[in-house]
């Protein structure tokens, strides 16, 4: 079966609000044949559905184009306009000529492409009204065409049309730098000079408008724009909430009408009486108004809106995911530690709310709920890891007493695991509480399974971290207590995250962020992006580059780096600026502001700052001479590498014990970051690593002692090394410090700290995730592919294991590895590659003891391993081997392999 799935426009399925005028265009192939490539592709984009399934392309036909790339395609053809949607579709030839279709076309629909095209004005409401309503009624006399609503509400909106929802996502837009002026209290002002943005979403209304009378709705909540009720980074308070609406009408007679956000609008106080995405939602059901954004609604008591001060930020079309109501929990149990106050266990931390169902005739009855991840000894809340009794999260209901009644709160979220429910009239039962997980809509892209279940539960503690840290575009530290983009928890578990989950969309927006929160006259890059306050140093703002680099070498995005490029560089200066006289060395950041190496190390933090410092700043230099190789810049690819050079040597002088062939105190990975590096001089490499195993298996008996940057290259290192069951064991180990240790504790989400006394929801040591699809299953990309042209796959290199796979999605389309040797004398393994792409298999000629003697492939019907190369036929298998594999060279296909092999004497 031959056919293209997957279409994508910008890395988004239909997306609507298109804000480039060159969208990009991706496709997959499917085959069920082996060693399957794409020879040409061409593509239609037409103004009409039936064009572009007919294959007329009167936007852009791109002809039959000799090329093998299916991802990234810029389009080329007739000027787009705003509000403009295109219908689209692909078809392809292999290399044996065979024709590949899509199924049936996709489309995208343009944004709003320049500020003047906004007719719309902002509006606002009464300062002291928490939740404001808005709502306008308009006629519509004509048939409709085409009807395009685009909106931003600040800080949250939720959007009703003729009393109906539109959309299915909550808490947007999502969250940017708003402004370019400073925050009051906040460590590092902003830059004037910077270009802030303010997402809208656009949403095709076609079908929720009629002929005759309409009415639209708008809710809005303060998200960060208005939120000055946690003040330890200051307060994130930019304005009260506002809100911009332009809804384009087109009818069938091809004239168009706009009805736009003016002062002719009104607005209502609601039943929303506060609103704090860090302390919670205060819901009185008896100012509810029945009806409001609908058509029969009378709001002659409402008042008129104002204009309001627009924010300095750019109005750009939100084409990252939204967050959306993901599932839904059932508490696993209910206790009652206090007389009527009942608390319900969730069985897993999560971030969300939860929606209750409550039975009472007395209006004005209050039902508070108050969230934590932990419990006291004595079974009630412990709230310290979610920021304490000061910043208790909660929501509470107000009842009109009128039977059976539901809440769910709109524009906050909690992290948790128990709730605690007080005021509720009679005895909640478990069936009255429902836990609803929300975060950022990302699709999965990864599995990944061993029989060791222990790696199971910290694989699924991770991609619940992972998840649940993923609000508004933005990667945060905890869903709880800070809820702040931190840059170095981000680009740590970017990898790990791009394994698991399709990142790309929603990295693309955030390293937006970065660049938005960069000083443009310093090229200091602060630690939270979007940013407001924080701690960190240069390993958080150097994300800045590692970004970009981590989205180009796991989906090609090449435009990224061009788009970031400068800022990028800016950064590199700003840090060769960072030194006491002179010198290579990273020896501070801003005056007064923290200057952190590695973060969360077990016990007492000694490590030097500036050693971790001064290594990011070699490792963005070589990583940033890479990117200005890819680019084309040849004079600052030559710049950076030279540069490389001299901080190494800097390095090696400040930390290097050539006496003892250790780094700075030898332990807490100081000999870890000079061999990620590469800079250890080569006549002491080999006894730099040696002393890292003793440390690790002798001194520290196979547990491991670093920080979130540490952790970051370790196991990586080990298993580069021949060294993956010690890692084996540092990630197993069930006392402290270790992963294993949180598992054996209860934690079903990753902790801040490795003793677990901080926040229980962290994704920032969620970097060994990778390392369970690259050494463990064995799936990784070659060192020199891009987007995973080329893989390579290392079965069965851990000795403690009897099987494990996993699968990657990639741009390209997907990978799959398992391998079993659960059969003492007969091993297998199973490979998929997807049409386009090839592999290289290790196959390790000895493991556990045993020595492969035959490799047979089932659908060749053939032995592969040993033949000589007169055995083979062109329909083989090509094959290498060197001191320690037999590397098998594939196609894309899928293949499985038997491997026979020799018990140990």
């Amino acid at each position: 079966m031959n056919k293209i799935n997957r279409l994508r426009c910008e890395y988004n399925h239909n997306p609507i609000g298109i804000q480039t005028t060159q969208p990009r265009f991706s496709w997959e192939l499917e085959s069920t044949k082996r060693n399957c490539n794409q020879a040409a592709y061409q593509i239609i984009v037409s103004e009409c559905e039936e064009s572009a399934l007919a294959g007329f392309g009167e936007l852009w036909d791109s002809g039959r184009v000799e090329s093998a790339e299916t991802f990234h395609i810029e389009y080329e053809g007739s000027p787009l306009t705003s509000g403009q949607r295109c219908y689209w579709t692909v078809r392809c030839w292999d290399q044996d000529g065979e024709l590949y279709e899509t199924e049936e076309e996709a489309f995208f629909e343009m944004g709003i492409l320049s500020p003047d095209e906004w007719l719309a004005q902002w509006i606002g409401a009464e300062e002291a009204i928490a939740a404001p309503l808005f709502r306008k009624s308009f006629y519509i006399n004509k048939p409709i065409k085409q009807a395009s609503l685009s909106i931003s509400g600040l800080g949250y909106f939720e959007l009703y049309m003729n009393s109906e929802r539109v959309g299915d996502h909550v808490l947007v837009p999502n969250w940017t730098d708003y402004d370019d002026r400073q925050i009051e209290g906040l460590l590092y002002p902003f830059d004037d000079q910077t270009s802030k943005r303010v997402n809208y979403l656009q949403y095709a209304v076609t079908d929720q408008l009629q002929q005759g009378d309409n009415a639209i709705g708008v809710m809005l909540g303060n998200g960060f724009y208005n939120q000055a009720e946690r003040t330890i980074e200051g307060k994130m308070k930019y304005g009260s909430p506002k809100l911009i609406l332009q809804l384009a009408i087109t009818y069938e007679d091809d004239t168009i009408e706009h009805i736009c956000s003016d002062d002719s609008w009104k607005y209502s106080s609601g039943p929303i009486t506060f609103n704090n995405v860090f302390y919670g939602e205060v819901y009185d059901a008896r100012l509810e108004q029945l009806g409001w954004s609908g058509t029969n609604f009378d709001d002659s008591s409402w008042e008129q809106t104002s204009l309001v001060r627009a924010p300095k930020g750019q109005l750009t079309a939100q084409t990252s995911p939204p967050d959306k109501k993901i599932s839904t929990l059932a508490p696993i149990s209910r206790s009652e530690p206090q007389p009527q106050t009942y608390i319900f266990d969730f069985g897993q931390n999560f971030s969300g709310w939860v929606r209750i169902q409550i039975r009472s005739d007395v209006a004005g009855q209050q039902v508070t709920l108050k969230f934590a991840e932990n419990l006291d000894s004595n079974g009630t809340l412990d709230t310290l890891s979610c920021g304490g009794d000061g910043q208790l999260q909660s929501d509470t209901y107000i009842m009109t007493g009128q039977g059976i009644e539901q809440y769910e709160p709109r524009f906050v979220w909690h992290g948790l695991r128990y709730v605690e429910v007080a005021g509720y009239p009679g005895v909640p039962t478990l069936s009255d509480l429902e836990g609803v997980v929300v975060h950022t809509s990302v699709e999965l892209a990864g599995h990944f399974a061993s029989s060791e279940p222990l790696l199971n539960k910290v694989q699924s503690a991770y991609r619940w971290s992972q998840l649940t840290n993923m609000h508004g575009g933005v990667p945060s530290d905890c869903p709880h207590r800070e809820r702040l983009g931190y840059t170095g928890d981000g680009h740590l578990t970017a990898e790990a995250a791009s394994y698991n989950f399709d990142m790309a969309a929603f990295y693309a927006k955030w390293i937006g962020d970065i660049s938005d929160s960069q000083n443009k006259q310093t090229g200091f890059v602060p630690h939270t992006a979007p940013f407001n306050g924080g701690g960190g140093g240069v390993a958080w703002g150097s994300a800045y580059i590692i970004m970009p680099w981590t989205m180009y070498r796991m989906y090609g995005d090449r435009r990224l780096l061009t788009e970031h490029y400068d800022g990028m560089k800016s950064w590199l200066t700003y840090l060769s600026t960072r030194n006491r006289g002179g010198g290579y060395l990273v020896e501070f950041e801003e005056p007064d502001s923290w200057f952190l190496g590695d973060w969360c190390i077990p016990g007492s933090n000694e490590l030097p700052p500036a050693l971790v410092s001064t290594f990011y700043y070699a490792y963005t230099v070589r990583m940033m001479s890479e990117i200005a190789g890819v680019l084309g810049h040849e004079e600052d690819r030559n710049h950076y590498a030279e540069l490389f050079e001299p901080i190494c040597a800097a390095f090696n002088d400040a930390f290097f014990d050539p006496a003892t062939a250790t780094y700075s105190i030898g332990r807490q990975g100081a000999d870890l970051f000079p061999l990620a590096l590469g800079c250890v001089p080569a006549e002491y490499e080999d006894q730099v690593w040696e002393r890292v195993l003793r440390h690790y298996r002798d001194d520290l008996g196979g547990h491991l002692d670093t920080g979130i940057f540490g952790t970051f290259f370790l196991f990586d290192l080990l298993s580069e090394r021949g060294e993956t069951d010690l890692a084996l064991q540092m990630v197993t180990a069930k006392d402290h410090p270790s992963y294993g240790y949180m598992i054996e504790q209860g934690a079903t989400t990753l902790w801040e700290s490795w003793d677990g006394h901080d926040s229980h929801n962290h994704p920032m040591f969620g970097s060994v995730s990778a390392w369970f699809y690259k050494h463990v299953a064995g799936i990784a990309p070659h060192p020199e592919s891009i987007a995973f042209k080329q893989t390579v796959f290392k079965p069965f290199q851990v000795a403690n294991l009897n099987h494990a796979s996993a699968s990657v999605h990639t741009i390209r389309g997907q990978y799959a590895i398992s391998w079993s040797r659960e059969n003492s004398s007969n091993w297998t393994c199973e490979i998929q590659i997807p049409p386009n792409c090839s592999a290289e298999v290790y196959f390790p000629q000895q493991s556990r003891g045993a020595l492969i003697s035959s490799i047979f492939e089932k659908g060749n019907n053939l032995t592969i391993w040993p033949s000589s190369n007169a055995d083979q036929s062109p329909d083989s298998i090509p094959w290498r081997s060197d001191q320690n594999d037999i590397i098998v060279t594939l196609g894309s296909g899928r293949y499985d392999f038997e491997i026979t092999v020799t018990a140990p004497h």
